[in-house]
């Protein structure tokens, strides 16, 4: 997927004479974002055009009010997953004080008229674009029949009696909830980061971790995890440990991620991305007595971790699934 980062609509030159378009922030890429990609994938087929998501670096009401909510996703993590359901371009709007005072008949005739050739727009039925969020389905409804394109409104998508929502994602991986946030989500939560070096610590336990240095992300509560962890070696078993390290008296202001892939000594993980899927929390973050006891404890997590990741369906963290 080709990302076009822009601070104003006039540095974005003609990207596709004609296109399939959605337009949102896609926080979290829960079920509700997945049922208005499917769309645009169907669009993408229908007219054989390519699909271009326009979306925003920053949480608009980070802007706006001055405050937002925590993201769920990493702008890179995002757009990593808006790839995996068929995005061909993603318009990256760097959003500003300035950005926000546009008005939606230009964002809709500069943007996705002029420089998009849009003829599909999919949307969610609460999106709203430009200055005052005058530009609501009636608006883009109305804008579509002038210039020629269609719009497809997305209904909210309901599981479990619970409506879809990045504010229900968000609550429940705050609560460690990992249950409810795959059912929103349709896959199980993720963490996306780079592997840095650590202090070694693990390997002197006999069970070496590898650092994941994870930025902008929501995080569940310190604990032990049953995760499996993509990689460039592919996707493989894994115990992830979140937390202050407090048997060893960690900087109680720095958290540290380290996951130790289960029966794999000849892995070099370091520099690389790697995507960490949460299935369990086995338990939450504990104090030991010392190093002896701790050994114990963290064998016993592995064993319970095999047994979780040993459960899962095939396909459990293979793309976005429809849960």
């Amino acid at each position: 997927m080709r990302r076009h980062a822009i601070e104003s609509i006039e540095a974005l030159e003609v990207l596709h004479p004609a296109s399939v378009v959605t337009v949102g922030v896609f926080d979290g890429l829960h079920l509700g974002h997945v049922s208005i990609l499917e769309r645009l994938a169907d669009a993408k087929r229908s007219y054989g055009l390519p699909a271009v998501c326009v979306t925003f670096s920053v949480h608009p009401r980070a802007v706006l009010k001055g405050e937002a909510p925590r993201q769920i996703l990493s702008l890179d993590h995002r757009l990593e997953l808006l790839a995996r359901q068929g995005v061909d371009d993603a318009v990256v709007i760097e959003f500003s004080p300035a950005f926000a005072g546009v008005e939606p008949e230009t964002f809709v005739e500069q943007l996705l008229v002029r420089r998009l050739g849009v003829r599909e727009l999919v949307i969610g039925h609460d999106t709203a674009i430009g200055h005052a969020r005058r530009g609501d389905p009636d608006f883009l409804a109305g804008a579509g029949r002038r210039y020629g394109f269609r719009v497809v409104a997305v209904g909210g998508v309901t599981v479990n009696g619970e409506v879809v929502s990045s504010t229900g994602v968000r609550q429940a991986i705050a609560e460690g909830d990992l249950a409810r946030a795959e059912r929103l989500l349709g896959r199980p939560m993720s963490l996306l980061g780079t592997v840095v070096h650590g202090d070694g610590r693990g390997a002197s336990l006999g069970f070496p971790t590898a650092n994941l240095e994870v930025r902008s992300e929501a995080f569940p509560p310190f604990g032990v995890y049953a995760v499996t962890a993509r990689t460039e070696r592919g996707d493989l078993p894994a115990v992830m440990n979140y937390g202050l390290r407090p048997t060893f008296h960690q900087d109680e202001t720095h958290a540290v991620l380290e996951i130790h892939v289960l029966d794999r000594h000849d892995l070099e993980l370091y520099g690389q991305r790697v995507e960490v899927f949460l299935h369990q929390q086995l338990r939450r973050e504990q104090r030991f007595s010392g190093i002896e006891e701790l050994k114990a404890q963290i064998a016993r997590d592995v064993e319970q971790a095999r047994a979780v990741v040993r459960q899962l369906p095939a396909d459990q963290v293979h793309g976005l699934r429809r849960g």
